[in-house]
């Protein structure tokens, strides 16, 4: 049993370590202007840590009761790491290979290749959105949590995968809408912290 609660609380600390990381990846992706071997490295980097973090999550909230919601999280954010990846990789591909375009013929078949990647950014916010409502749906009535991390979570989601249909298929931001992604990263980081500062006494409580 004590060696079962010491594997939950390792689990709650790698995904600390790696809801910590993705919150430096991600923003460095977005803002930073990178050498193009760490951007590589970062996005390689960037799926698997928000899975990693994402079991963290899932075991913190399991502490209190294993809901079905929590589950379906954390399904949804591993594909969620996936797909993210994936999208970044396309991505990244695509433009570092982008070559002189003179005719119409091949203007219309790179305007159709660069936007295979709109197609992966839309189906990494749609499982990014099942995983942050369902996360913050088991937060309701967590003791650490609650309501205010719980309320704030599903009015993020749910306004940002509005936001990604109503732009379809050019991302919220190119489309003049806003671009809520940042905000959601905000979100998991403020989850984060509240999990590092009470993750011990409140394992402590509930384990004994």
């Amino acid at each position: 049993m004590k060696n079962r609660e010491e594997q939950l609380l390792n689990w709650i600390k790698i995904g600390i370590v790696s809801g910590l990381a993705t919150s430096v990846i991600y923003p460095s992706l977005i803002f930073v202007p990178l050498p193009s071997l760490i951007q590589v490295f970062f996005i390689m980097a960037f799926g698997p840590a928000l899975s990693l973090a994402s079991a963290g999550i899932y075991f913190y909230l399991k502490l209190d009761t294993d809901r079905i919601t929590n589950r379906i999280a954390l399904v949804a954010n591993i594909i969620a790491g996936t797909m993210i990846s994936t999208m970044l990789l396309v991505q990244s591909a695509i433009r570092h290979s982008k070559p002189d375009l003179v005719s119409e013929t091949q203007k219309w078949v790179w305007y159709s290749v660069n936007h295979v990647h709109y197609g992966l950014d839309v189906a990494w916010d749609l499982y990014i959105f099942l995983g942050t409502l369902f996360f913050a749906i088991a937060m309701f009535n967590h003791p650490k949590l609650g309501k205010l991390f719980s309320v704030t979570g599903i009015a993020l989601s749910i306004v940002m995968i509005i936001l990604n249909a109503m732009s379809f298929p050019e991302p919220p931001a190119g489309s003049g809408l806003f671009d809520l992604g940042p905000f959601i990263g905000l979100w998991y980081l403020a989850v984060t912290i509240r999990i590092l500062t009470t993750y011990k006494s409140y394992a402590r409580k509930v384990i004994g």
